[in-house]
C-alpha cells in the first residue's frame, strides 16, 4: 500500500513538473551597458548551465537611448541609427539569428529613448539546446545611398540588456524540488566580461 502511494505521489509530481516545463522562461542578463560610438560592438560567449528539449523563441529585452545620425549636405537631415544583436553557436560560431532596434529621428538632436522586447529571427534554435552560445551587439547607422555622407555620427547608450529564452529546460535532479515550488534562481560569474543571472520561472 505504501509503495503504491509513493508511486502515485511521484507520478503526480512528474506530471505536475511536465506541465510546468512547457511554459518556462529563462532570462540571461548581459553586462554590455554603456555608451556606444558608431561601429562599436560588444561580444561574449554564454553558458546558461541549463539544457533544453526545445526552444520556441528567443528575445532580447533592452533599454537605452539613440541619437540619430546627421547626413547629407545643404540641407542635412537626421536618420535613425540602430543596435543590432546577433546570436551564434559557441563553436564553430554558426549564425543563428538577429534582432535590432532603430531610433533617433523623432527626438533629434536629443537622444530618443527605447524600451523594447525584440524577437530574434529564427535560423534554427536546435544549436542552442545545450544552453551555450555567443552574442554580438553592434551599434551604427542604417543602410542608405552612398551620396548621403555623414555630417555627424550617431551615438547610442545601452542601459540594460537581457536575453530571454522561451523553451523547455531539462532540470538536474537536485533542482526538481526547487522547480516544483515554482521558482529557481541560479547566479553564475562567467569568464570574461559577461555576468549572468539565470532565472527560471513558470510562465
Amino acid at each position: 500500500m505504501k509503495t503504491k502511494m509513493i508511486i502515485s505521489i511521484l507520478a503526480v509530481m512528474v506530471l505536475g513538473f511536465a506541465g510546468m516545463a512547457r511554459a518556462d522562461i529563462v532570462e540571461l542578463s548581459l553586462s554590455c551597458e554603456g555608451q556606444y560610438d558608431s561601429g562599436q560592438s560588444w561580444a561574449a560567449e554564454f553558458d546558461l548551465g541549463i539544457t533544453f528539449t526545445e526552444i520556441s523563441n528567443v528575445y532580447i529585452d533592452w533599454t537605452g537611448k539613440i541619437t540619430a545620425e546627421l547626413v547629407g549636405a545643404d540641407p542635412s537631415f537626421p536618420i535613425d541609427a540602430q543596435f543590432v544583436a546577433k546570436l551564434y553557436e559557441s563553436d564553430p560560431y554558426d549564425y543563428l539569428g538577429n534582432a535590432y532596434v532603430r531610433a533617433g529621428v523623432v527626438m533629434y538632436p536629443d537622444p530618443e529613448p527605447f524600451d523594447l522586447r525584440s524577437a530574434f529571427t529564427n535560423e534554427g534554435w536546435s544549436m542552442l539546446l545545450d544552453g551555450k552560445g555567443s552574442i554580438e551587439i553592434w551599434f551604427g547607422g542604417i543602410m542608405r545611398p552612398e551620396y548621403l555622407g555623414t555630417v555627424e555620427p550617431p551615438s547610442g547608450l545601452l542601459e540594460s540588456v537581457t536575453l530571454v529564452f522561451d523553451g523547455v529546460p531539462i532540470p538536474e535532479p537536485v533542482t526538481i524540488l526547487s522547480l516544483g515550488s515554482g521558482f529557481l534562481i541560479l547566479r553564475r560569474k562567467k569568464m570574461g566580461d559577461i555576468y549572468t543571472e539565470v532565472v527560471v520561472g513558470n510562465g
